[in-house]
């Protein structure tokens, strides 16, 4: 069953930001290509549920771009996204978060924010917290967290959720050595009980282990989709030789 699909979608930006779109108004009706880029340009993709599928490419490639269309955040200016199915995005986890609130007050909020019943996370509370790490910290207010506290307690809550599609655009890597093994054993087991996963990352070695596709975005454009191990071998070459 085809969880994901995507026919011929464009996305498109402007350069301008706030004042700017304002202040450039003449010029930008003179000359508006000149403010506008796109970020996707005619991509065609289809993901079928269960599927591991990595994303890879430089900075400013469209990953996550596509990441925010699939999850609903934007719309594609051209084209046809069709998603079947609940889905969780890790993309901005700070985005849910409450300062004033303790660590506890935050998973309900977020849990919420993802979709969850409050008796679900009750349920699932003390597994939130352990996988977090942060027991002695949960009913202290966030905004005392480090950063990387912070991190791990959102990434938990969505790590608890029934995701049918789980989009994490490199949220494992908040933590030390064992909450990224830890991180990746969840996503692995959620992907067993048929989780569709899309993982965003530059660790060329995780998106080996851990996914069987792999996508390539090059400046919007998909360069290649298809075995992990065999996309990720052309992208590294191709990046040597750009580096060179």
């Amino acid at each position: 069953m085809s969880r994901i699909a995507l026919s011929r979608v464009y996305k498109k930006y402007c350069r301008l930001q706030g004042s700017q779109y304002i202040t450039q108004s003449l010029s930008l009706l003179r000359n508006p290509e000149k403010h506008w880029f796109w970020s996707l340009k005619n991509l065609d993709l289809e993901i079928s549920a269960g599927q591991r599928i990595g994303i890879i490419g430089a900075n400013g490639s469209g990953k996550t771009t596509l990441l925010r269309i699939i999850a609903g955040v934007t719309n594609a200016t051209h084209g046809s996204v069709r998603v079947k199915g609940r889905v969780v995005s890790l993309l901005d986890l700070f985005s849910g978060m409450q300062g004033d609130f303790t660590g506890r007050e935050n998973i309900y909020l977020n849990g919420i924010l993802l979709g969850m019943r409050r008796r679900e996370i009750e349920k699932k509370m003390d597994s939130i917290i352990d996988f977090a790490g942060i027991s002695e910290f949960i009913d202290m207010p966030v905004k005392h967290y480090s950063t990387g506290m912070m991190m791990r307690l959102a990434f938990s809550v969505g790590m608890h959720t029934e995701a049918e599609i789980l989009l994490i655009d490199e949220a494992w890597s908040v933590g030390d050595d064992e909450f990224q093994r830890k991180s990746l054993s969840r996503i692995e087991a959620l992907n067993k009980d048929g989780a569709t996963l899309i993982l965003v990352s530059h660790d060329m070695e995780i998106l080996r282990q851990h996914t069987t596709d792999t996508l390539w975005l090059n400046k919007g454009v998909s360069e290649a989709f298809g075995a992990s191990s065999s996309v990720i071998t052309s992208y590294l070459k191709y990046s040597h030789t750009e580096q060179s």
